[in-house]
């Protein structure tokens, strides 16, 4: 899969698009990035954590974002709910 530099972007704030929205539902515990079956950024999801999430563009959504682009879509997007599921939101 190849991708040009916008194209990246655009793709990587529709993955955080998504893990937002399952934030919002309130039963997310962990959000995780892999490459291959390296964990190249895991996020808990922390109740005061969730609430600086959900009002802006903090941080954390910057570096989901970072790590997707930079390693471009040859990864994988997790989210871990409170049941103990792992849903992937993007990838393999």
């Amino acid at each position: 899969m190849s991708f040009n530099k916008n194209e990246l972007e655009d793709k990587a704030k529709e993955v955080v698009e998504k893990i937002k929205e399952l934030v919002k539902e309130g039963n997310v515990t962990r959000v995780r990035v892999r490459k291959d079956e390296h964990v190249i950024l895991n996020i808990p999801m922390t109740v005061g954590v969730v609430g600086t999430f959900i009002g802006a563009a903090a941080a954390p959504w910057a570096l989901i974002i970072a790590a997707i682009t930079t390693i471009g879509f040859d990864c994988t997007v997790e989210v871990e709910k409170k049941d103990g599921t792992v849903t992937t939101v993007y990838g393999k």
